[in-house]
C-alpha cells in the first residue's frame, strides 16, 4: 500500500505503523492540538478562522443572505443600547435562537473567547480614563492611577455588548458552509476587494500561525530551547518572515490559476437569494427593533 522500503521488497500498512511509531503518534498529537488551539475540532475545514459547517448538512431554513441581514441588525441595535437590562434581554434571545437551532456551542464559545482578548485589549484602559466618581485608587512607584466608577460601569456595557456581538456572529457562521458566506457576500453586492480581504483573513491567519507553531516545535525538538534568548528571539524573526514569503508565493500561484480560470474577465459570481422563510426572520428582527426604538408602543421600562 506504501510502496518499497529501504529495507524490504513490499511493505504492509502494519509494517509500515511498526518502523514508525513516534512519528505517527506525533502526527496525530500535534493534528488534534492544532484544531484544539483554534476550537475547530469537528468541523472539517481546520484551516479557516470561522467555524463553518464544512462536512455537515448545512440549515435550510433561512438563506445565508438573510441571516447575515439579521445578524447585522441585531448587532446594531446590541451596540446602541445603553440599559443593562436590555442588554442581557437580547443575549438570553440570542442564546435561545442558538438553542433552538442546535448551535455547536462548544467550539462556537471556545472560537468566541478568542475574539475576547481583542475586547478585553480595547476596555480595559477605559476605568481609568473616563468618570469623576472615583472608586480606588492605585499607587505606583512612577504614579498614581484612580478608577473611576462610571468608566468601570462603561467598560462593562462595552465588553458585554461586543461579546454578545461576536458570540452573534460565530454562531450565525457556524450554520452555513465557506460556499453559502461567499455567495451571501456577492448577494449583497459587497466589493470584490472587500470579499478578497476577508478570505485572506479567514484561510492565510490561521495557516501561518498553524505553520509557524509546527516550525518552531521542531526547532524546539532540535535543541532550540536551550539556545540564548538572543537566538531565540531572531529564530523567531526567521520563521515569521519565511512563513509570510511563503505565505505570499502560494498566494500568488493561486491568483496566477484564478486568471487562468477568467477571473476578472468582466465576470461576476451570481450571488444567494432569498427564501420564503426569510421574511419571518426579517420580520422578528424588524419587530424587535421597533419595541425598543419606541416605534410601537410597548413600555420598554419594563424590563
Amino acid at each position: 500500500m506504501y510502496g518499497t522500503c529501504l529495507f524490504c521488497e513490499s511493505t504492509t500498512e502494519r509494517d509500515f505503523v511498526a518502523l514508525r511509531p513516534q512519528e505517527t503518534r506525533c502526527d496525530s498529537k500535534r493534528t488534534n492540538r492544532t484544531e484544539k488551539s483554534f476550537g475547530l475540532g469537528g468541523f472539517g475545514l481546520n484551516d479557516f478562522l470561522l467555524p463553518f459547517v464544512e462536512g455537515r448538512k448545512a440549515s435550510g431554513v433561512f438563506s445565508p443572505k438573510a441571516m447575515i441581514i439579521a445578524s447585522v441588525a441585531t448587532a446594531i441595535l446590541v451596540s446602541i443600547q445603553t440599559n443593562l437590562r436590555i442588554v442581557l434581554l437580547l443575549g438570553f434571545l440570542i442564546v435561545a435562537c442558538g438553542v433552538a437551532s442546535r448551535t455547536r456551542w462548544r467550539p462556537v464559545i471556545s472560537l468566541a473567547a478568542r475574539f475576547e482578548v481583542l475586547v478585553l485589549f480595547w476596555v480595559v484602559m477605559v476605568p481609568f480614563m473616563y468618570g469623576s466618581t472615583v472608586l480606588a485608587t492605585i499607587s505606583l512607584p512612577f504614579g498614581r492611577f484612580q478608577i473611576y466608577l462610571e468608566g468601570l460601569t462603561l467598560g462593562f456595557m462595552l465588553t458585554l455588548r461586543m461579546s454578545l456581538i461576536v458570540l452573534l456572529f460565530v454562531g450565525t457562521l457556524s450554520h452555513m458552509a465557506l460556499s453559502d458566506f461567499v455567495g451571501a457576500m456577492y448577494g449583497l453586492r459587497l466589493p470584490m476587494p472587500v470579499i478578497g480581504s476577508l478570505l485572506i483573513m479567514l484561510r492565510y491567519v490561521p495557516q501561518l500561525v498553524n505553520e509557524r507553531r509546527v516550525m518552531h516545535e521542531s526547532q524546539l525538538l532540535r535543541g532550540l530551547g536551550g539556545a540564548a534568548r538572543s537566538v531565540q528571539i531572531r529564530s523567531v524573526g526567521f520563521l515569521i518572515g519565511t512563513t509570510i514569503d511563503r505565505g505570499f508565493d502560494r498566494s500568488t500561484v493561486v491568483y496566477d490559476s484564478m486568471v487562468l480560470r477568467g477571473l476578472g474577465k468582466q465576470f461576476r459570481p451570481s450571488g444567494t437569494g432569498f427564501h420564503r422563510s426569510d421574511t419571518l426572520l426579517l420580520g422578528v428582527v424588524l419587530l424587535l427593533a421597533s419595541i425598543l426604538c419606541g416605534i410601537l408602543p410597548i413600555p420598554v421600562q419594563v424590563f
